[in-house]
């Protein structure tokens, strides 16, 4: 089928897509997201057993629920396995010669179908995921009284740290949180797109190799600057854009983010559309 457009075969192939995706792969969310629940249950159970192991980590003060930190070090681990970890389980099977036919087989455009993935994997499932879970964390301090701020609470009200009169996001704590999920999923799809096996691993493997070339590239560039030049034309630049350096600060973040979920998402749907077995 040509990669042609109709929205009313879409929104009953997206339909389907979402029915499928939670067949599949419903209670693997759902345990990743009523973590809150799960781990406040065990941090109760091993207090009431005495355990102070967590409270040498805190000069000895006795601890009966896990401070904010913790729980938001939970929250931060939690997420990051599961943005990596479910673009391969809801779309991995497409390079599997069996299944990946069959999906091509399917009488829906590949531009539908790819349309349909990203909508899943970028919008749907991380935004269930993430309120499901604030959901629960939430729902741990109302009925715990002594369970402190929610992470709903702490994330609306995070700052970067920056000091009065600095540079400041808009979204704050929020950009953030959306352009972090955004990045990682777009770069694990690609990956359950590109490798047939050991699909987390070898992207993975693949970010560090990246990162070790571009850093490699970045000192070779500085090594051949004048640093003390180029920090002269920084400031002087950030003084004839102080009025306005917030932002020129949040254009260049963002566009970064464009670009770099753009690119990726191009080059999903280049493996999408030559997808064949």
């Amino acid at each position: 089928m040509s990669n042609t457009f109709n929205i009313s075969r879409f929104c009953k192939y997206f339909g389907f897509d979402l029915k499928s995706r939670w067949k599949d792969q419903g209670l693997f969310l759902v345990i990743f997201a009523i973590l809150p629940i799960i781990f406040h249950l065990i941090f109760l159970f091993f207090a009431a057993l005495g355990y102070d192991g967590i409270n040498a980590l805190f000069s000895g003060a006795p601890i009966s629920r896990p401070p904010l930190g913790v729980r938001a070090g939970v929250f931060a681990l939690a997420t990051g396995i599961f943005l990596m970890v479910f673009p391969s389980r809801t779309y991995g099977f497409l390079t599997d010669k069996a299944q990946g036919s069959e999906w091509i087989e399917l009488p829906v455009s590949r531009l539908e179908k790819f349309t349909s993935m990203m909508l899943t994997c970028l919008v749907v499932i991380p935004v269930a995921f993430l309120f499901v879970y604030l959901l629960s964390d939430a729902l741990v301090c109302l009925i715990d009284g002594k369970a402190g701020m929610s992470l709903f609470g702490a994330w609306r009200d995070f700052d970067p740290g920056f000091s009065e009169g600095m540079v400041q996001f808009g979204a704050r704590g929020l950009w953030f949180l959306v352009a972090s999920v955004l990045q990682t999923v777009s770069v694990f799809l690609l990956g359950a797109l590109l490798f047939k096996k050991g699909k987390i691993s070898k992207t993975i493997l693949a970010l560090f190799v990246i990162s070790m070339a571009i850093s490699a590239i970045t000192a070779s560039a500085v090594s051949m600057i004048d640093m003390e030049r180029f920090a002269e034309t920084i400031e002087r630049w950030a003084e004839n854009h102080l009025s306005n350096i917030d932002f020129w600060f949040n254009f260049w973040s963002n566009l970064s983010l464009v670009v770099v979920v753009g690119g990726l998402g191009l080059w999903s749907w280049f493996k999408v559309k030559n997808l064949q077995h």
